[in-house]
């Protein structure tokens, strides 16, 4: 991707639109704190100023390179236009004025060109600096999370031979453990020295599921900015045609008895999948590869977590348990052969975990680690049952965004419905 100097940067920046790179050299100089500040939280960005500075003292002594791998609709997508970036995921602006969907494809094929142009930070930095401070050279691998899967596993594995280094050491978070995997299945030179997975949905999720059924909290809360767009809307026209959605689908195993690749196990109304889409990501998970000596797996637990789905009266019926991460059932996130470690934690809050992040330093280092259980948690057996319809009717219609407190604005891609989108009672 081409680089943008800080001096083409518009002023005030928006954190989110400038490149990954000079949003680290601003925490470092302590440049623009309050909008900083506003962006990532108050505590967040003293920690990563702090990380920042200490980073840039220390000279990497770890081999190999270290690429860090986001998660579905962790990289930002956008294009670069005289030399500035124009983004458009995730960027308000792009949302209020309805082009979320732009990023729909057609038989694979963007409607307008984007490609991945950095990481959600706020996600992310935090990982990157805490390897860098331990001795570790770090990058981050943004991808087109809409893609297919094995396009995104080769794309990873030439951009790995193209860095010239002989072996690079991958930590991957939730969709990234899958994009490795694909790319460990071509890596025949064996260029992936060691393959880390945070939360990755192994054998599927359920929350692919209730994006293409326009109940999922995050596309309900997108949908509430977007005055163009209602929710069945954008699963219509966006989701429905993103291959690797489709392909995070949980598996016959992880969904015993409701085989989700199958159109039949879908209820038949306005909201049916693309059954070409369906066959293409059964087809695809096959050809993962499977786990090896370099391979290990940390898992959430403790949070409600969709574990199952029932076709009922025409629509699903989700039922939540505690075992997962609040988006990855722990029986989805396990990769048979792996060596495997479980954390207490939100799916998206593990990548920030100091506990996670010195287990992650570790298993660079030594491929073990003492600082997470190696038992599985026991089964909590409450259970939660909640329908299409039920989903469809917790989130308010509309919300401006500049009603949104701070708080609000940074939690807008979390899986659950925080009061403001709430819909009145």
């Amino acid at each position: 991707m081409p680089r943008i100097r800080p001096e083409e940067m518009p002023h005030p920046p928006s954190p989110g639109s400038l490149h990954d790179d000079h949003v680290i050299a601003l925490l470092r100089s302590g440049a623009h704190a309050a909008l900083l500040s506003a962006y990532f939280g108050e505590a967040e960005y003293r920690e990563l100023s702090l990380l920042a500075r200490l980073a840039a003292t220390r000279r990497p002594r770890h081999e190999p390179t270290v690429w860090i791998l986001p998660g579905i609709m962790g990289s930002k997508l956008g294009t670069i236009r005289d030399s500035m970036l124009d983004l458009l995921w995730l960027h308000p602006p792009a949302v209020a004025e309805g082009k979320l969907a732009q990023l729909a494809l057609s038989d694979g094929e963007p409607a307008r060109p984007l490609s991945a142009v950095g990481v959600m930070l706020p996600g992310y930095l935090k990982m990157k600096l805490t390897l860098e401070v331990a001795g570790f050279h770090a990058e981050f691998h943004a991808f087109d999370w809409r893609r297919d899967l094995l396009e995104l596993g080769a794309d990873l594995l030439a951009d790995i031979e193209r860095a010239g280094e002989k072996q690079i050491m991958l930590v991957c978070h939730s969709m990234g453990g899958l994009v490795a995997r694909a790319a460990l299945a071509l890596d025949r030179d064996r260029r992936i020295g060691r393959l880390i997975q945070i939360a990755a949905p192994n054998e599927g999720s359920f929350a692919p599921v209730q994006a293409l059924r326009a109940v999922y909290p995050t596309v309900r809360k997108l949908a509430a900015l977007d005055p163009r767009h209602s929710a069945e809307e954008l699963a219509q026209r966006v989701f429905r045609t993103l291959p690797g959605l489709y392909q995070l689908l949980p598996s016959a195993q992880a969904s015993p008895g409701h085989d989700l690749f199958d159109l039949a196990a879908w209820p038949r109304d306005g909201l049916v999948p693309d059954e070409r889409l369906l066959a293409r990501a059964k087809h695809t998970r096959a050809r993962l590869a499977a786990a090896d000596e370099r391979c290990r797996v940390i898992v959430g637990t403790g949070q409600e977590t969709v574990t199952s789905v029932t076709l009922r009266d025409g629509q699903f019926e989700y039922a939540s348990t505690l075992r997962g991460d609040g988006t990855v059932p722990v029986h989805c996130a396990e990769w048979p052969g792996a060596p495997t470690w479980y954390a207490h934690g939100g799916h998206g809050e593990l990548t920030n975990d100091d506990v996670v992040l010195a287990a992650v330093i570790d298993l660079l280092a030594s491929g073990e680690t003492a600082r997470l259980s190696r038992r599985r948690p026991a089964e909590n057996g409450a259970v939660r049952r909640v329908t299409d319809a039920e989903l469809r009717r917790q989130v308010a219609d509309e919300v401006r965004w500049e009603s949104l407190s701070l708080d609000a604005r940074r939690r807008i891609l979390d899986p659950v419905i925080t009061p403001e989108f709430a819909a009145p009672a």
